[in-house]
């Protein structure tokens, strides 16, 4: 990519444009590429952007829709670690009735 001032603003913006769409869909793997990218580009830029407000405005959409998947993963995971617990439970009491003697008395 090119770093002179016009190219680096374009690039600038739409690797920031993708890296939100890719964080709508949890593309987490390509909102790294594009913040690689940007953050490449950006340390060769030596004017300010001008779109750094709306480029700010973007970063944060990104950042809460990180917080919101990590959320809804932190309730997940604590979904799933009850749920094998009580799998455990279920899977001991069924060893349980499994193991103990069974008595059966016949009349003849």
């Amino acid at each position: 990519m090119n770093s002179t001032g016009g190219n680096s603003r374009v690039d600038i913006v739409r690797l920031t444009k993708a890296a939100a769409e890719a964080a709508e869909l949890g593309r987490w793997d390509a909102v790294a590429q594009c913040y690689r990218e940007r953050g490449a580009i950006l340390m060769a830029v030596e004017t300010p952007i001008r779109e750094a407000s709306d480029l700010l405005d973007l970063d944060e959409q990104i950042r809460d829709r990180v917080r919101a998947v990590q959320t809804v993963l932190v309730s997940l995971l604590a979904e799933a670690t009850a749920t094998k617990q009580r799998l455990q439970d279920i899977h001991q009491r069924l060893e349980m009735q499994h193991s103990t003697p069974v008595t059966v008395s016949m009349k003849v």
